[in-house]
């Protein structure tokens, strides 16, 4: 790990020497936002960071996080890069309703295809409902949340009209990495976006967290919020793929009226600690969410996945299924939480982990959870962790398959599952390309099959 100072202790303020207040009131941007950020950095400093004795954050780094070391990147660092990274993934995503690289949380021009007056697509100064939209979902939280809150230089805002159906994919990139002047101190940034559907509304949203390659520290704090109107559909996919010195402590809040659909699907491959928090409620009757997580870990990375299903009105149902692979000597962490409340009669949900340990270094824990405050309603839960099937390997070399190459088969396999099960198919071929990349170096001598000669 390179974060080396112990975190705030519990009922402690903070006193940093950056984030200051002063910092936040510089940002640009409409009035409303200002008030935001000023409020939320007045409750930032009064409260402590997390640690690694409260329940959500066990098993987790975050006690050697220290702040001082990094401060909010304000200008572009390597912009060749981030034009590279944008053209890449449109070229993997292919046809787009709209497009934004998000520099260090600082959007750049928003394009769309034509499409665009349909649907609001723009920054808080472009989008008419901007103040209700940031922080409807995402009410409160603890002090990252609020660090967000109060150093997003603006957000990124997708406002589908009722009714109205968005063909494409929408694609945001978020690009972080140092400031120019080498003096500062290491960066950190704070990508923000808000996403609602109104009545009967379809869209699909593409976000991408990626940096420059090598070494460059740097802190990444993501709030993305996600809103489905009654009847409406709305498909999210996530991928992070920052560097191995990055640490992205990520937030995803999301909530489904009378009849909608939610299906969310995040993939940490970067990054030297990959947290995602993701709490999705289905606030109204009839509503579906559908929650994948994916993950790979090599050398010392750790993955952290923590989730919600949090299950509020009557008849409404969830499947979650979160699977990863660690090899070398890293990580992962999955704790997950079935909440029902009262009244939300005929809830089913379902919760899955599965677990590849490909190295005797590395680790995986799974903590699943269940809440039921209702009866009347069908809930379950499990988890598995463990190396690769030996009945699969012995299947597959009996076929006359190399057992370095049986063993690459099984574990692309696993990825590819998941992947195929994805929400949004213009992602799948991405996905594939960026997890059969890393596997390739995780695997090392276990060959991974070429997806297109088959060997």
């Amino acid at each position: 790990m390179l974060l080396t100072v112990p975190a705030t202790p519990i009922g402690e303020s903070l006193t940093l020497q950056t984030f200051r207040a002063e910092d936040a009131a510089a940002l640009p941007g409409p009035e409303w936002l200002r008030e935001r950020r000023a409020a939320s950095q007045t409750a930032f400093a009064s409260t402590a960071l997390p640690t690694e004795s409260e329940e959500v954050w066990r098993y987790s780094p975050i006690d050697e996080l220290n702040l001082d070391q990094f401060a909010p990147a304000t200008t572009p660092g390597d912009t060749a890069g981030a034009a590279a990274g944008l053209a890449s993934a449109i070229s993997a995503l292919g046809s787009l309703s709209g497009q934004v690289l998000v520099h260090n949380g600082q959007p750049g021009d928003f394009e769309s295809d034509g499409e665009h007056s349909a649907f609001g697509f723009g920054g808080t100064a472009d989008v008419a409902d901007a103040e209700e939209m940031v922080g409807h979902v995402q009410v409160g939280g603890d002090a990252l949340v609020l660090l967000n809150d109060a150093f997003f230089p603006d957000a990124v805002l997708i406002d589908v009209p009722a009714g109205v159906v968005v063909p494409h994919p929408v694609l945001i990139m978020h690009w972080c990495d140092q400031d120019e002047d080498a003096s500062l101190p290491n960066g950190a940034a704070f990508p923000r976006t808000s996403v609602r559907l109104g009545t009967n509304a379809q869209a699909s949203v593409v976000e991408i967290f990626a940096g420059p390659a090598g070494l460059t520290r740097s802190l990444v704090v993501p709030v993305t919020e996600l809103e489905a109107g009654e009847g409406a559909s709305l498909s999210y996919v996530s991928l992070q793929i920052l560097n191995e010195a990055a640490w992205s402590l990520a937030r995803l809040a999301a909530m489904g009226g009378q009849d909608a659909s939610l299906r969310t699907f995040t993939v940490g491959l970067g990054g030297d600690y990959d947290r995602v928090r993701a709490d999705v409620s289905v606030v109204g009757k009839g509503a579906h969410s559908e929650i994948l997580s994916a993950y790979l870990g090599n050398g010392t990375q750790v993955h952290d996945i923590r989730t919600l299903q949090d299950h509020v009105a009557p008849r409404t149902t969830s499947e979650l299924l979160c699977q990863g692979a660690v090899a070398g000597s890293s990580r992962s962490v999955y704790s997950g939480l079935i909440r029902v409340h009262r009244g939300a009669v005929r809830t089913d949900a379902r919760q899955t982990n599965h677990n590849l340990v490909l190295d005797e270094g590395a680790h995986a824990d799974s903590v699943p959870n269940l809440d039921i405050l209702e009866n009347d309603v069908k809930c379950s839960h499990a988890s598995t962790v463990g190396p690769i099937d030996e009945d699969q390997r012995y299947y597959i070399e009996s076929r006359g398959i190399a057992p370095d190459v049986a063993e690459g088969l099984i574990v692309q396999g696993f990825f590819d599952a998941i992947i195929d099960r994805g929400p949004i198919g213009a992602a799948t071929p991405l996905l594939r390309r960026e997890v059969h990349e890393r596997l390739s170096v995780a695997l090392g001598q276990r060959r991974i099959a070429s997806a297109v000669t088959g060997v």
